[in-house]
């Protein structure tokens, strides 16, 4: 099983942002970090006119595109739901650990991001999976849960958790 920690929470919490900052904190503790962003929406990454864009419209089932450095697939294969297994099997054996931004109620450690201003229902109420939380605002009733909590800027606490956690 792969290292994999959730970054949970509801649209405008802040996920994306401490996402990128524990990216960013991974990669200076020589940690191999990838990421999954999750999304309820469509979306293209190839674009009309593009000739990835065209090979995908002409009926190949796959394309790949890369350079020396880079690279990525763009897969209309699927005919059913993709397993989040499957997206994750993807990512080279290198990788320390996995950040996924989104997926709240998925089966695997998570952090959960609350926004005070959204007003919107606590997650680590109801999920054993959220280990810990991070907040913008004190509000009442924090010092009672029985889970580590942050201020949302601490993202060196939040990173060595998410590192001690694995043992990493």
């Amino acid at each position: 099983m792969k290292n994999i920690f959730g970054i949970v929470g509801w649209s405008g919490s802040g996920k994306t942002d401490l996402v990128t900052r524990l990216i960013n904190f991974f990669v200076l503790n020589s940690l191999v970090v990838s990421s999954v962003k999750h999304t309820h929406h469509q979306f293209e990454i190839d674009k009309e006119g593009k000739d990835s864009f065209k090979h995908i419209n002409a009926g190949s089932s796959e394309v790949i595109i890369f350079s020396k450095k880079k690279w990525a697939m763009i897969s209309k294969l699927h005919e059913q739901d993709i397993k989040f297994e499957e997206i994750l099997n993807r990512f080279s054996p290198k990788t320390n650990i996995i950040l996924v931004e989104g997926l709240k109620y998925s089966n695997f450690p998570k952090i959960e991001v609350i926004r005070s201003t959204l007003n919107k229902p606590l997650l680590f109420k109801n999920d054993k999976n959220i280990k810990a939380i991070v907040y913008d605002k004190r509000f009442d009733g924090l010092e009672n849960v029985n889970k580590p909590y942050f201020m949302f800027n601490e993202t060196n606490k939040i990173g060595n958790f998410i590192k001690n956690y694995f043992k990493l």
